[in-house]
């Protein structure tokens, strides 16, 4: 694990594929590149989780796409706001993608996090 997080917390019940989660795979190359999961939540929000992109496809923009193909299918599903727990040196990124910082610094898994939202409207840049 890359990142450090133990095996017995990274994994859930979610992790399967029985509709109570989407599951992308990022693609890139023809090679698995990525993936992230959106659970669905009340009130028409989705939260992103599992977002990950593999070391050596890092920084070549597919963590920003990624976003706004997650953000398409969303409102596309009548979703009205997307939200994440990021970790805190993620946030620059977020931010990038215009997601706005919806919460004071927690610990998840020894990692210092921040609660990330975006508001979908309608309009793709709202």
């Amino acid at each position: 694990m890359e990142k450090g997080v133990p095996e017995e917390i990274e994994a859930d019940e979610y992790d399967c594929l029985d509709g109570r989660c989407a599951h992308f795979l990022l693609v890139y190359g023809g090679v698995d590149a990525g993936a992230v999961r959106l659970m669905r939540k009340p009130e028409g929000r989705v939260k992103v989780q599992r977002f990950c992109i593999q070391k050596e496809f890092r920084r070549l923009g597919l963590g920003r796409a990624a976003m706004e193909l997650i953000e398409d299918y969303c409102r596309a599903s009548g979703v009205r706001s997307v939200e994440a727990d990021a970790k805190l040196r993620a946030l620059p990124f977020y931010e990038k993608c215009g997601y706005g910082r919806a919460s004071d610094v927690f610990i998840e898994a020894g990692v210092e996090h921040v609660k990330v939202v975006r508001r979908l409207l309608g309009d793709k840049y709202s």
